[in-house]
């Protein structure tokens, strides 16, 4: 992502402390992406640092996605879930849109794998089996992620917890004509979108997130995404088209039923992946596994 201009960055930061002041002051700045910039805020009121996420200026002058941003952070407070991280409020003002979630002290999933490499056996299991139950809870709530990826799961630093965030934005900015940014990237990650996302369905269920959370899982153990490309085309494409490749390729180690259970989720057909987060979590506890769903014609 192109790093704006030092003028611009200091004007965006003095705009967002003026919008939040008194109630928040900030702290400083913890990452940023095609959904959003977070800040580390402290809550004046409750005495307590929160994390704050705003909405790209880019984006929020549309008042179509502003207000959908605003909707859909107001469905993810609803959530309520220890592997789920809790937002507090949401609001707006200034033209800016934003909400404050609780601070999880600690890095992504992605940036672990990034800085050590592929996770032991129990740890991936370990998360692979705390995102499905978030999962679970979130699509019994009728709530579909759409962009679960390494850099979505966050692992708290005293107590090696996954939790989940950004419930609800990738949709936030992709329904109705809303599906590219200002700069015209496409909204999502290619290397963790399911076949049927990738393909431009709007009808996604909870099974789109379980392929999703393959890659994920993919990416743990291998230390790389199933599909990789020169472009975001290709990489969608072969999300598409291409079998990933088995995972023992990259490791010995790997059990089989992990192994079995990863390229599950990485069916191709939504119908022969688990049906949901719950039935993944009995799997990854042990559970046998249902014969996939005949392909026509077989």
């Amino acid at each position: 992502m192109t790093t704006p201009p030092p003028s611009a960055e200091s004007d965006l930061t003095a705009r967002v402390a003026r919008a939040l002041e008194p109630s928040y002051q900030i702290e400083g700045e913890l990452g940023r992406g095609g959904a959003g910039i977070v800040y580390r805020a402290f809550d004046t009121r409750l005495k307590r640092s929160v994390a704050l996420k705003i909405l790209p200026p880019d984006l929020a002058f549309r008042s179509d996605i502003r207000e959908r941003f605003l909707r859909e952070a107001e469905t993810a407070a609803s959530l309520n879930h220890p592997n789920i991280v809790s937002i507090f409020s949401v609001d707006e003002k200034d033209g800016l849109a934003w909400f404050v979630m609780a601070l999880v002290e600690g890095e992504s999933l992605g940036d672990r794998v990034r800085k050590h490499g592929a996770l032991p056996i129990s740890d991936a299991r370990r998360v692979l089996k705390e995102v499905a139950d978030a999962l679970a809870y979130a699509h019994s709530r009728g709530i579909v992620h759409r962009d679960i990826k390494p850099d979505n799961i966050l692992i708290e630093a005293q107590s090696g917890r996954a939790m989940v965030t950004d419930f609800g934005i990738a949709r936030a900015m992709t329904d109705g004509d809303s599906r590219l940014t200002a700069t015209g990237t496409a909204i999502g990650t290619p290397a963790y979108m399911s076949p049927e996302q990738c393909a431009g369905d709007r009808a996604l269920d909870g099974r789109s997130d379980l392929y999703s959370l393959g890659a994920v899982a993919y990416y743990t153990l291998a230390g790389q995404p199933p599909f990789d490309g020169p472009s975001t085309p290709v990489i969608m494409m072969k999300q598409v088209t291409e079998r990933a490749a088995p995972l023992g390729r990259f490791r010995a180690d790997i059990p089989r039923d992990l192994d079995t259970i990863v390229m599950r989720l990485l069916e191709k057909d939504p119908d022969n992946r688990f049906r949901d987060g719950a039935e993944l979590v009995e799997a990854l506890a042990g559970a046998p596994l249902q014969p996939l769903r005949a392909s026509p014609g077989n």
